[in-house]
């Protein structure tokens, strides 16, 4: 069976739309799933889309948005990718705006009353800001058309890349009257689809989940065992590559090192990771996003959202934990549609980095029972504190680790949470639900190693790898070998 890759025709797309399409947008037509997602957001039903990398889930908000009357409110979770979008729809001559830390106080001001006066047709924030008191009160009086939540795993304490910061999403929408969402994702399994759900409090919300298989992308697996085996095949793989080249690594330490050696090697180089500058940083995406050939050595910091067509080759120094995150990483090579390549550089050893990690990722039961019993010693059941407070009594806890403790008791009922006010709730059965609560983050570290086991299974079977990850996300093959992953290919080569 042959899977469909053709577009939807035109006669499919309302005519008014279709217009908009063309004129505004540039576009011929729309691409399998779009329809679905665009005709759920104009009939005002809540919708999750689960579409691939480069399938253009941005213009399914961005062209019904121009068919409703009102503000799109659209919730994301990096600045840079934020301020990328809105910027293009800015070229598209769209009143497309950010609100955000990376704004002055008068340029924060002008924004809001621009919103407030019904002057924007996007606006863009983080859901950190949906905890800012003043800022549900400037969006309560506007007009708002629908919600968008992008990189919707976020909200899942399943997803690969949670963020506690979402969880307060459903609040915010209570506050805003419960308008019609609209969630994107690249990847979710069925467990973090209904998490996404529950979490929204939108139990049925259409789900809309397009194919994940790309055709052009070409999966290829090197087993080397040693890190001078491993740099000469980065190597050869890069001298080998034409267009851009992500190279995708696990620690910090390693993206300098890598980066160090292949410039050693004569390679044009640029460098991202977290603990470099924010000058730094934005200096190296520009240069990397300018260069036709260029080389990008990077951890994981850097390529939500980063829209370049042209990356012509992925390759992953080292594995993620979760296949959802390689699937992720290594889907933002070919999205103009031509053939890429997307290489993982298998060494065993690699398996002690992320089990590591994995090691008090999650807060342990006293830490949990830390962060409560400072809650209801900094005031009655009943009387706001200051998140700061509790914060300072807490201060040998990770930032990080205290938020996620935070968000969980707040999803769980046990409190109340407004910007930097909290109230916990007077709960009867408080010790048990405390014990749920610490029992749901051990469940969590269980699917954690699992998921590196599954990983590491990706790289190790000699199976269709295309076969393998559409099995993982729950999605029929529509094929038993895709005929291009190395796998595949090999198998040809031993049949001829």
């Amino acid at each position: 069976m042959k899977r469909r890759t053709d577009v939807i025709s035109k006669t499919a797309t309302p005519a008014p739309l279709q217009q908009t399409l063309e004129e505004t947008f540039g576009h011929d037509s729309l691409r399998p799933g779009q329809q679905a997602v665009i005709r759920a957001v104009l009939a005002r039903q809540d919708a999750l889309a689960v579409m691939a990398t480069g399938a253009g889930k941005s213009l399914c908000y961005q062209l019904p948005a121009l068919h409703l009357p009102g503000t799109t409110l659209i919730i994301s979770p990096l600045i840079a990718l934020m301020k990328d979008q809105a910027e293009k729809l800015q070229g598209y001559d769209l009143a497309a705006q950010v609100l955000n830390s990376s704004l002055g106080a008068g340029e924060e001001a002008q924004v809001l009353a621009q919103l407030a006066a019904g002057e924007l047709e996007f606006i863009f924030t983080t859901p950190e800001r949906l905890t800012s008191a003043a800022f549900i009160e400037v969006v309560q009086q506007v007009k708002i058309d629908f919600v968008v939540i992008d990189e919707a795993h976020c909200i899942s304490q399943w997803g690969h890349d949670f963020r506690p910061a979402f969880l307060g999403i459903a609040d915010a929408l209570a506050q805003l009257g419960n308008q019609p969402v609209l969630a994107l994702t690249a990847t979710a399994t069925d467990e973090v689809i209904a998490d996404i759900q529950q979490q929204l409090r939108r139990p049925r919300m259409q789900v809309i989940n397009t194919s994940i298989y790309r055709a052009n992308l070409q999966l290829q697996v090197r087993h080397v065992t040693s890190v001078d085996e491993k740099n000469q095949q980065l190597l050869q793989s890069l001298q080998q590559a034409s267009g851009s080249s992500i190279v995708y690594t696990a620690t910090v330490k390693d993206a300098d090192a890598v980066h160090a050696w292949l410039t050693g090697q004569g390679v044009a180089a640029q460098r991202y990771h977290g603990k470099l500058g924010k000058t730094a940083r934005n200096q190296a995406q520009e240069d990397f996003m300018n260069c036709a050939a260029g080389v990008m050595v990077a951890t994981n910091a850097f390529g939500m959202g980063i829209d370049k067509a042209d990356i012509r080759r992925v390759i992953h120094y080292a594995f993620p934990a979760p296949v959802e995150a390689y699937y992720q990483e290594a889907g933002r090579a070919g999205r103009d549609g031509d053939p890429a390549q997307c290489l993982l550089l298998y060494d065993l050893a690699d398996q002690k980095t992320q089990a590591y990690f994995l090691l008090g990722r999650y807060p342990s039961a006293a830490d949990i029972t830390r962060v409560n019993r400072a809650l209801i010693e900094c005031g009655a059941d009943t009387a706001a504190v200051a998140l700061a407070t509790v914060r300072a009594a807490c201060k040998r806890m990770g930032k990080a680790r205290f938020e996620v403790i935070v968000a969980a008791l707040r999803a769980d009922g046990l409190l109340e949470q407004l910007g930097d006010e909290v109230r916990t709730l007077p709960v009867a059965d408080r010790a048990s639900r405390l014990t749920a609560v610490a029992a749901g983050f051990v469940a969590a570290s269980e699917q954690d190693r699992e998921k590196l086991a599954q990983m590491m299974h990706y790289a190790q079977n000699a199976q269709c790898r295309w076969h393998f990850l559409l099995a993982y996300f729950g999605e029929p093959a529509p094929f038993d070998v895709c005929g291009h992953c190395d796998n595949c290919l090999a198998a040809q080569q031993v049949l001829v």
